[in-house]
């Protein structure tokens, strides 16, 4: 008994090659599973590696990868604090005089509020913590940048100069350790007294109310910020680099060539019967071949024919796709590291 096997052409397509059939339109179908099977899967969008390229390039990329580093990395290998930066420094003072502006204005405007909780207590408090964080702040400003300016005088000096900013800085640690350490005791008492359900404060003091909501969302941001840091390098870097083949941690201004360096570059389409190469962007067809290998050395595969193909400065040719993922992250060859002009 003849018993014939139909498949779907989406199996022809996994399978990689065609099932025989006993019909007469069998060889059309067998041609087009065989095309199907010999495409290759669909590259990512350009927008979205352009978009991945600027995004690993930004200096606030860096940033987050630096404070990441920071806390996470060994002691020995630390290096400067990020969080001790003129702009860093220049967003704190801006966040602080924005939140003791606004709550002088809501402290203002509602004097004939009256909470159940004693919400203008805490209010009060969290101002005056935002006030030593100032002055705090101008003193780690002082201290790492005034004081170092300052820093050329006579030799007998420094001695007791060392001495006197050692000690600065232990009592600048100190106060910095008690005052966070009252943000976090006073965060947990305005969410016990706010978010209290047999005591509703919003319908006698509305906007008392609001303004504390918005200040311990901006605390519990604060708190969040090593957890959201960890979530954004360690699982959502990793997931977008292997769905675009880019690496975003390891771009970097400095190292990586921009578009208009690649685009430069002669590229053609291999020919596998006597490799001799068809040049596609105005490169002479009677140049000799500049690799010998038949495989790239990126992804350790073999040029097939009328793939594209990219030749560098010093000869060496690799897979068009291969090496332009490969230049945006370090603009050198990847057998010789011969760097390219900029």
């Amino acid at each position: 008994m003849n018993t014939r096997h139909f498949s779907a052409p989406a199996s022809l397509c996994n399978l990689g090659a065609a099932v025989p059939f006993s019909s007469n339109s069998a060889s059309g179908e067998d041609r087009i599973a065989a095309s199907a099977g010999n495409r290759h899967p669909r590259a990512p969008p350009s927008f979205l590696i352009r978009t991945a390229t600027r995004i690993s390039r930004a200096r606030w990329f860096s940033f987050l990868r630096r404070v990441f580093h920071y806390q996470n990395g060994s002691r020995s290998d630390l290096g400067s604090n990020p969080f001790n930066s003129s702009s860093w420094m220049l967003l704190e003072f801006i966040a602080l005089v924005i939140q003791i502006s606004i709550i002088t204005f809501t402290l203002s405007m509602s004097n004939k509020e009256k909470p159940v909780w004693p919400m203008r207590t805490w209010i009060v408090g969290y101002d005056i913590g935002c006030a030593l964080s100032l002055l705090i702040l101008y003193g780690r400003y002082r201290q790492i940048y005034v004081t170092q300016g300052d820093a050329f005088g006579l030799p007998a000096m420094e001695q007791q100069r060392s001495s006197e900013e050692s000690r600065t800085s232990l009592l600048m640690n100190k106060c910095r350790t008690s005052l966070e350490l009252f943000f976090a005791i006073w965060f947990v008492m305005g969410n016990v007294w706010v978010f209290d359900s047999r005591f509703g404060s919003f319908p006698g003091a509305p906007k008392l109310h609001v303004l504390c909501i918005t200040l311990l969302s901006w605390n519990a941001l604060c708190y969040s910020f090593p957890f959201l840091l960890f979530l954004f390098l360690c699982c959502c870097v990793p997931l977008i680099s292997s769905l675009l083949g880019y690496n975003m941690n390891m771009g970097s201004t400095e190292r990586g060539a921009s578009d208009d360096q690649i685009l430069r570059l002669p590229s053609w389409r291999y020919k596998q019967a006597d490799v001799n190469l068809e040049l596609g962007n105005d490169v002479e067809s009677n140049s000799k071949p500049a690799n010998d290998d038949p495989e790239c050395c990126i992804c350790l595969a073999k040029y097939k024919d009328k793939e594209e193909v990219r030749q560098l400065p010093c000869s060496h040719m690799f897979h068009q796709k291969c090496v332009d993922h490969w230049l945006k992250i370090i603009s050198c060859c990847p057998l010789c590291k011969q760097e390219l002009e900029r």
